[in-house]
């Protein structure tokens, strides 16, 4: 059974000065107690600061100067939600790291039982939700039909599996070294490893504040874990252009046949105007799915940073101001290697 020595706590911030206080007294209290249960030897708790525009950043240099087994790191502008999560992991220098939500709604409590398994040999520890009570109707019903449809399209996800999750020292050097920018952890982590446990637990209500997710950014992480990890659509744009093509040659033939040998009156708009919206609306449809891909392909291209980070505090190495740009690249990884 192997035993963890420095153990990380990675947790994304934007604009949480509500939750923040709570939340490290929360994660100290038990990450203590893990020490005196001799689960760990010790432990660094990294908050991202992901470009807040509230209290959030003063907060955490408060909880810095009082805590020593806090790290701050703070980015340039917003990296989205998997920006920042990326940003931790790669400073994360423990022999497991956990990821959870500054918001509560994850209950810290769990890690210790994610220990547990990963002290049994998982390199991969997810905590999966057990029902979504929390949720709007609208948000549990639209999130339960899109994880079937990531399944169906070949995508690997675990259902009602967020950003919850333990893990290795070992798996998370692997991770670091992927070099896409469109990213959807979720299924990422899932493309590097195939054996892991599961952790169940009750998501609770958002301790105060409100969510950042908002419509747009749901959509864009949607669109991302669709396009980022499966052809399926370019495939079905491809046959719905093959089925328009061939109902567009029976009705020509038809149309054909009662022009020259019926003696029936055909409306020349409805023969015309009906085609042309079919077969418009499908072009349409394929160009959009392809746009989605020529998209990321261009963000891809360009290799710009996941994330800039402005400044770093840590105390090993006080309050060092640096502003460093973190880009991985492909070429980078194999050097390491």
């Amino acid at each position: 059974m192997r035993k963890t020595g420095l153990f990380s706590i990675v947790v994304p911030c934007h604009n949480e000065e509500e939750v923040l206080s709570a939340t490290h007294e929360r994660l100290s209290r038990i990450a203590k107690q893990l020490i005196v249960d001799k689960k760990i030897l010790n432990y660094e708790i990294i908050y991202v600061d992901n470009g807040s525009s509230d209290n959030t950043l003063k907060l955490l240099k408060k909880i810095y100067s009082e805590d020593q087994s806090v790290r701050i790191i703070v980015l340039r502008r917003n990296f989205q939600f998997q920006g920042s999560i990326s940003a931790g992991l790669f400073h994360a220098k423990g022999d497991a790291v956990v990821t959870i939500d500054a918001d509560l709604q994850d209950p810290p409590e769990k890690i210790e039982e994610m220990i547990n398994r990963y002290e049994e040999g998982c390199d991969l520890v997810l905590g999966v939700r057990e029902d979504r009570s929390s949720d709007s109707f609208f948000k549990r019903y639209f999130a339960e039909k899109y994880y079937k449809m990531l399944k169906r399209m070949g995508v690997n996800v675990v259902f009602n599996h967020g950003d919850f999750r333990l893990i290795s020292k070992s798996l998370l050097k692997e991770f670091n070294a992927l070099p896409e920018r469109n990213r959807f952890i979720r299924a990422m982590i899932l493309q590097l490893e195939s054996c892991y446990a599961v952790v169940n637990y009750k998501r609770e209500r958002r301790f105060a504040g409100k969510s950042k997710f908002n419509v747009r950014s749901l959509m864009s992480l949607s669109l991302d874990g669709i396009v980022s990890f499966t052809y399926v659509p370019l495939r079905f744009a491809s046959i719905a252009g093959i089925f328009s093509s061939f109902v567009a040659v029976i009705v020509s033939l038809w149309v054909l046949y009662i022009k020259f040998f019926t003696d029936k009156f055909i409306p020349g708009w409805a023969s015309i105007l009906l085609p042309v919206l079919i077969v418009g609306g499908l072009q349409l449809f394929a160009i959009g799915i392809i746009g989605e891909y020529i998209g990321r392909l261009y963000i891809e291209v360009k290799q710009r940073p996941l994330f800039l980070v402005r400044e770093e505090f840590n105390h090993n190495n006080e309050n060092k101001g640096i502003a460093e740009i973190i880009q991985r690249t492909q070429e980078d990884s194999l050097d390491e290697k």
